[in-house]
Formats: C-alpha cells, sequence, structure tokens
C-alpha cells in the first residue's frame, strides 16, 4: 500500500488536499447561518394560540376568586399552582413548571409533529399527568394548528406547583377555553394520579377522597384501576376503540404519571423529546405506554427533563417576562452556504486533478 501511494502521487500533494479540504470545511463551518423552519408559520401560530390560551386561563382563575401568586408565578400565566396542597402528589422544581409556560414549547411541539411526518386529520394519543399544564397546552396548540385528533388522558394529581389547586385543576381550564372557542377538545378520560394512578400516599389524609371526587365529577370516564397492568392495557384499549379504524401515529407523555410513563428502571432514562427509535424495551408489564407505543412502532413525544428540552431547543429557563412569539431557537434551522460547499469540492477535485497530472 506504501508503494502504492508512492507511485500515484507524492505525500507533499496529498498534505495540500487535506489542507485545502480542511480549510474549506472551516469556512464552510463560520459561514453556516440560522433561517425559519419550513414550518415557521404554523409554528408561530401554534405559540399566539398557546398565549391566548393563558390569556384566557388566567382571566378564568381571576374569575373565580384564586389570586395569582406573584412570587411564584411573576409573568402571571394563571397555571402556576401552590407548592402543598391535597392534590400535591410529589415534589417539583418550580423553574421547570415556570419555564414550561412559555408559548415556544407549542413552537418545538409543531417541530417535533413534522418531524414524526404527522398529517392533517392523524390521531394522537396524549397521556398527561397534572403536573404540566402548560406543556397540555401546548401540545392541544400545536394539534389545533396542524389540524390533528387528539386523545388526550388526564389524570387530577400533580408535583409541586402544577395544576394542584383543587378548584382549578386542568379540568375547568380546558372548560374555559372550550367555552371561548379556543379549543373544542374534551378529556378522553380521567384517573386520579399519584402513585400507582391511586393517590397512593398523598400529603394529606383526605387527598385521595378529594381527587376521586374531582375525577368523577369533570364528565369524562373516570379510570379507576389498582394494577398498572390492567391499568396500561385499558388505556391502550381504550386508545384504539376511540380512535376506531384510524391508526395511532404519535404517543405523547406528558410528566411522570406511572401508566404513560411506567414503572421500571428504564422509565427513568428514557430520552426526552421525539423519540423514533427508542431505547430496548424491558419486557416487564408495568413498563408504561411509552414502551408500549414504541413496540407498535410508534413514535414518543416524551415531555417530562424540561430544562433539557429548553436547552437542547434554544429556549430560555425560567424566563422573565415571556419572550415573544418567534423567539428563540426553536424558530430556526441551520443552514449552509451550498454555493460555498460546491466550491470547495470543485477547488479539492481540480487540484487533485492537477496534481495526478503533474506526480512526475
Amino acid at each position: 500500500m506504501k508503494c502504492w501511494i508512492k507511485g500515484k502521487i507524492s505525500l507533499i500533494y496529498l498534505f495540500w488536499a487535506l489542507m485545502i479540504l480542511l480549510v474549506g470545511l472551516l469556512l464552510v463551518e463560520q459561514t453556516k447561518f440560522a433561517e425559519p423552519t419550513a414550518y415557521y408559520k404554523e409554528q408561530i401560530r401554534a405559540a399566539q394560540l398557546m398565549k391566548s390560551s393563558l390569556e384566557v386561563i388566567k382571566e378564568e382563575r381571576l374569575k373565580i376568586g384564586i389570586p395569582l401568586d406573584i412570587g411564584l408565578d411573576p409573568n402571571q400565566t394563571g397555571i402556576i399552582g401552590e407548592e402543598y396542597t391535597e392534590l400535591t402528589t410529589t415534589l417539583g422544581n418550580l423553574e421547570a413548571k415556570r419555564t414550561s409556560t412559555n408559548p415556544a414549547f407549542a413552537a418545538l411541539l409543531v417541530k417535533y409533529f413534522k418531524e414524526a411526518n404527522l398529517k392533517k386529520g392523524d390521531t394522537i394519543a396524549i397521556g398527561a399527568s397534572g403536573s404540566f399544564p402548560g406543556l397540555i397546552l401546548a401540545t392541544l396548540s400545536a394539534v389545533k394548528v396542524l389540524e390533528l385528533e387528539p386523545l388526550l388522558i388526564c389524570s387530577v394529581g400533580s408535583s409541586e406547583y402544577g395544576a394542584n389547586i383543587p378548584e382549578f385543576t386542568f379540568v375547568p381550564m380546558l372548560d374555559s377555553l372550550n367555552e371561548k372557542n379556543i379549543f373544542s377538545y374534551h378529556l378522553l378520560a380521567i384517573s386520579m394520579g399519584g402513585y400507582l394512578d391511586q393517590a397512593r400516599g398523598m400529603f394529606y389524609p383526605d387527598s385521595r377522597e378529594i381527587i376521586e371526587k374531582i375525577a368523577q365529577d369533570s364528565g369524562a370516564y373516570f379510570i379507576n384501576i389498582d394494577s398498572i397492568e390492567e391499568n396500561i392495557q385499558y388505556r391502550m384499549q381504550l386508545y384504539k376503540k376511540t380512535a376506531a379504524d384510524r391508526p395511532i401515529k404519535v404517543f405523547v407523555n406528558i410528566g411522570g404519571a406511572t401508566p404513560n410513563y411506567g414503572d421500571t428502571p428504564a422509565s427513568i432514562t428514557y430520552p426526552n423529546g421525539l423519540v423514533i427509535n427508542g431505547p430496548k424495551i424491558p419486557d416487564h408489564p408495568d413498563r408504561g405506554l411509552i414502551f408500549e407505543y414504541q413496540n407498535l412502532g410508534v413514535p414518543i413525544v416524551n415531555l417530562l427533563n424540561i430544562r433539557g428540552l429548553a436547552v437542547k431547543n434554544g429556549l430560555p429557563i425560567d424566563p422573565m417576562p415571556l419572550p415573544e412569539i418567534g423567539e428563540g431557537g426553536v424558530y430556526r434551522q441551520t443552514s449552509y452556504n451550498k454555493l460555498l460547499i460546491f466550491l470547495v469540492i470543485g477547488i479539492e477535485f481540480f487540484y487533485l486533478f492537477w496534481a495526478f497530472k503533474n506526480k512526475d
């Protein structure tokens, strides 16, 4: 091999060919630029819709006499709950909850749905806890703009600072949005949430009773199943039955509700964001809907690590005030100067051609 190289072209020529290539690659990298995504208009519309929904929810909250806590909710979104209430299931991160109120998350969901190749009329299944009402709004905003069909199952229980105010869970939030014609979506079903989806181990002794009553009074079908394995399978069948002959094209998990997220070590390390080719699927009956749908080849949108989602997509952490619509890396994509790329390839080609002709 060494003799063949020497017989074909001098090492000094190869050195300069490599230098041309490296300099060209550096120039290409230095001249890259950001431009709006191919679905920028849909992202803007979804973000505007989420912003409008926040305004309606804030108005409704004040209307029923629940004041805003400026210390917890400096942007006055109306969807930041309290630390401990009868609905609080687990600890929660206030920074993450406030970060998720950014309407740019609706633009992020448009991005995920586009990358999953969803089309108008496609059906998606959504499993959510009450922990991140902002992300539910973001998802529904993207759904409406892209004209998708959502099947939403939500739990009442919430981690700290989520939709954990007993008089103002996500149920009345959604009702107010439907009344104002922001959305026209209803819960497919509701559950208690909390440990094993049975509101066990809560902070208050009467929590389970209060949560069960809220679920029963919601008007949605109440899922109250002791076994997580049976709960998961029941939800799968409910989604399938409601979708009829339409396939579920994406499953969206919002928060860490056990039936959706699972109760296995593999759930903890499940990737965040859009997951097309997921990790190894555990052979466990409590693996959750994220793995059940992955096993069927359905793309997963996993919305849990909010800081990670924000950093990865160029969105600010705990912004005050909330950014203007259109601000943030999620609305942009990196592009390269194609003319420069072709020029570098051309120069490299002609140099090698010249080098071969003059190798002697």
